[in-house]
């Protein structure tokens, strides 16, 4: 019986570094946005621009759907190695119409997460609070495990 249960636990350990996760952290933040509502030409250069003007604009089945999508994509992609605690990313952002005013937006998960694993959210700013307000100037994006701050990551812009 104690050797089933070493091999269990060996078996366990192996299986959690395989998932490659050890810390949690922001491991890239993509800033993708849609500046028309014209898919991006085919030219190599424009591919990641125009796989994510694909991926908006999936729905769209007009001109006027594909305006109210145009605006500023952003994906957090980020490692999990803690999925019993509860984590919050905040994004904090300015845009061209507000000036030095600092915006808020957060996503929750709780704790009880399925397992360690990579993962990604969107942020997205579009539709007519975006055409009031303008494109996003500078972020700021927050990870934070447990009501701890674990990472960060900015825009070069970021005061």
């Amino acid at each position: 019986m104690r050797i089933r249960l070493a091999w269990l636990s060996v078996a366990a350990a192996l299986l959690a570094a395989c998932t490659g996760v050890s810390d949690t952290r922001i491991t890239d933040v993509a800033d993708l946005p849609v500046k028309s509502p014209e898919v991006p030409s085919l030219e190599w250069k424009n591919s990641p621009l125009r796989a994510n003007a694909m991926y908006v604009f999936h729905d769209a089945n007009t001109n006027s759907q594909r305006k109210e999508m145009v605006g500023d994509y952003y994906y957090v992609n980020w490692d999990d190695a803690e999925p019993d605690k509860p984590v919050k990313l905040v994004m904090l952002y300015t845009q061209a119409g507000t000036g030095i005013d600092v915006k808020r937006r957060e996503v929750s998960l709780p704790a009880g997460r399925e397992r360690a694993a990579s993962r990604q959210t969107e942020f997205f700013f579009n539709g007519p609070e975006r055409q009031r307000k303008g494109d996003i100037m500078s972020w700021r994006v927050e990870l934070y495990v447990d009501g701890q701050l674990k990472d960060a990551r900015q825009s070069y812009l970021w005061q």
